[in-house]
């Protein structure tokens, strides 16, 4: 059984838009968000770049989630190992925001 996560990134970022968390298992989680958020906001990447690898998966193939961004602005990713899939709220504006190139913060 796979889980929908719904995640509002500023959840997980400081009052600078760093990662806020600094160790264990939210940290992990923060790091593959924006790691998400990149990926699907990098218009300008190659389209055979791999995405982040799953944060959760166990599974040793095929981990890389595949990422996009939906109509109503909203991060979606899936990973098509063991199916766990969210969506990424509120990610307009931080420093993985790629859509107008890299960030010079």
């Amino acid at each position: 059984m796979s889980a929908m996560y719904v995640i509002d990134a500023r959840h997980y970022l400081d009052d600078k838009g760093d990662i806020g968390p600094e160790k264990g298992p939210s940290r992990t989680l923060a790091v593959f968000i924006t790691s998400v958020i990149a990926h699907a906001s990098d218009f300008d990447r190659p389209e055979d770049t791999p995405g982040p690898v799953c944060f959760k998966c166990r599974k040793r193939d095929n981990r890389c989630v595949d990422t996009g961004i939906a109509r109503d602005e909203l991060v979606n990713w899936r990973c098509p190992a063991c199916g766990f899939e969210g969506c990424i709220s509120n990610w307009q504006g931080t420093f993985w925001d790629l859509r107008h190139g890299t960030p010079s913060h």
